[in-house]
């Protein structure tokens, strides 16, 4: 690990997701959905880095569901199934 890397503690990581505590927890300890160490008996670090990477990944996450979303509404108003105004 490199010297000038910041490690977070949950609170921090809650903060900048604008989630809760325990939410944190929740994806970093029974999810694995980020990285993370142990420290001592009870804490637990998160590198910044991995946390900006898990936000660059749910930003890529939500990009892909409204390309998706478009071409399902493309294909409906294609097939008369909805209309291009509820479609909107």
């Amino acid at each position: 690990m490199d010297s000038n890397t910041k490690l977070l503690r949950l609170e921090e990581v809650a903060y900048r997701l604008g989630i809760s505590y325990t939410a944190v927890r929740e994806l970093v300890l029974h999810s694995n959905a980020m990285k993370h160490f142990k420290v001592g008996s009870r804490g637990v670090r998160i590198r910044e880095t991995d946390l900006e990477n898990y936000i660059a990944k749910l930003e890529q996450g939500k990009e892909k569901a409204a390309e998706s979303q478009e071409d399902t509404r493309e294909v409906y108003e294609g097939r008369g199934i909805l209309s291009k105004e509820e479609g909107k």
